[in-house]
């Protein structure tokens, strides 16, 4: 089964609930975060993807409809098993107030760019891997944002995030007579009130299967460079939130 990238958000939201009601009484091994993940500004691609832009703009946005049908439908379901009731009531609880907030984001959503994919797939990641079990980080795309280093003091501070990521230089290129896309991306950490990582990588046309399957190669680029950005930063978010063993 192929499935398309807008599909792969109702992938991880569902995985994600679905870990909820799996995961339930389990520990995890990350100590929880916060951590902003900041949507790019642009990106600079070969003329030949122009009306693939259009393609991967429209399924993010059925995408959206889909997934806000489908968890008014979780929100529908019923479970008569007295040992599930209790944890069924807490993911009701919970959906009650997720699905408020991504019906909040309906005209946003409809201001989508391609290039947002980056950063709105890097969060699904940095999700689907550190919250598996509890307790949950807290993880989210926010709009594009001064990224000069003061203001991302100030921007952690107000918003009591640990970590930012953002991404600079995005821009397509080829590399053995096939495209690829180029990105750099930059950690930052409050605690620390520097930048820890600034890594240039880049996505190809491949596509891989689960969580990096594709179809066409602009989708293609653009998952496989979050794939090869999240790789590098979940290396260092690994080692600093890692529960230390009594």
């Amino acid at each position: 089964m192929k499935l398309k990238l807008g599909t792969i958000r109702l992938f991880f939201i569902f995985a994600f609930f679905s870990s909820c009601l799996v995961s339930y009484g389990q520990t995890g091994i990350w100590k929880p975060f916060k951590l902003l993940v900041v949507q790019p500004d642009t990106a600079i691609v070969d003329q030949s993807f122009n009306s693939q832009k259009d393609s991967v703009e429209a399924q993010n946005l059925r995408a959206y409809y889909a997934t806000l049908k489908q968890l008014k439908d979780m929100l529908d379901t019923k479970d008569d098993a007295k040992d599930m009731e209790k944890l069924f009531a807490e993911t009701h609880e919970r959906l009650k107030k997720q699905i408020p907030l991504i019906e909040a984001q309906e005209e946003q959503v409809k201001k989508f760019k391609y290039y947002q994919t980056i950063s709105q797939y890097s969060a699904q990641v940095y999700n689907f891997y550190f919250n598996e079990y509890e307790p949950f980080s807290t993880i989210l795309e926010i709009p594009k944002h001064n990224t000069d280093l003061g203001v991302l003091k100030i921007l952690a501070d107000t918003s009591k995030a640990d970590y930012i990521v953002f991404f600079s230089n995005i821009y397509s290129n080829t590399k053995d007579g096939l495209p690829i896309l180029k990105l750099t991306t930059s950690l930052y950490s409050n605690k620390a009130n520097k930048i820890i990582l600034t890594k240039e990588t880049e996505g190809d046309i491949d596509s891989r299967g689960f969580m990096w399957t594709c179809e066409i190669p602009l989708s293609c680029l653009l998952v496989n460079s979050v794939r090869t950005s999240t790789d590098e930063v979940m290396k260092i978010l690994k080692d600093l939130q890692v529960r230390k063993a009594p």
